[in-house]
């Protein structure tokens, strides 16, 4: 069995990839309720040869899905919203950029929650991102060709 990654590791991992596959992570969070940072995660356990059971999947999600229902998810629809705030364009700005910096903020608390409470990790190939994306009942033709192209970014950071 092998423990989870640092909190830094994976955050710098995360910063690395995200810009690179951005579209794709906003996509399944917006159509399949996919929690970015878990993806992430599975991403760099996949990278490093590293599995969860599904149910250990599952129990993992279901933690922060309630974090991130109860903080992260509000925000993140505020700033959304933000733009019909009935202010100048430069307090738009100011108050768009103060709620991203919010959000960046508890993103990176949302993958210390997950690491905090990710279980041992058994060492072995594992389709994870499958295995969420299967989870969440995520389903569409463009699915393979968009998981391809994941796994294309997480390898290129090698």
């Amino acid at each position: 069995m092998a423990r989870p990654p640092a909190t830094d590791a994976l955050w710098q991992f995360s910063l690395a990839l995200y810009p690179k596959v951005q579209p794709i992570c906003l996509q399944w969070q917006d159509s399949f309720g996919l929690n970015v940072n878990l993806l992430l995660l599975l991403c760099y356990l996949e990278q490093r040869q590293l599995s969860l059971s599904g149910s250990q999947l599952e129990q993992l999600a279901a933690t922060l899905n309630t974090f991130s229902q109860q903080f992260t998810q509000p925000l993140r629809a505020l700033r959304r919203s933000s733009s019909k705030a009935n202010l100048s364009v430069t307090q738009q700005q100011q108050l768009k950029q103060s709620l991203l910096a919010a959000e960046l903020s508890l993103e990176q608390l949302e993958q210390q929650l997950l690491l905090e409470y990710c279980p041992a990790l058994s060492q072995s190939a594992q389709p994870l991102i499958e295995r969420y994306l299967s989870q969440l009942q995520a389903d569409t033709p463009a699915l393979a060709r968009q998981i391809l192209d994941l796994r294309q970014a997480v390898t290129q950071l090698r």
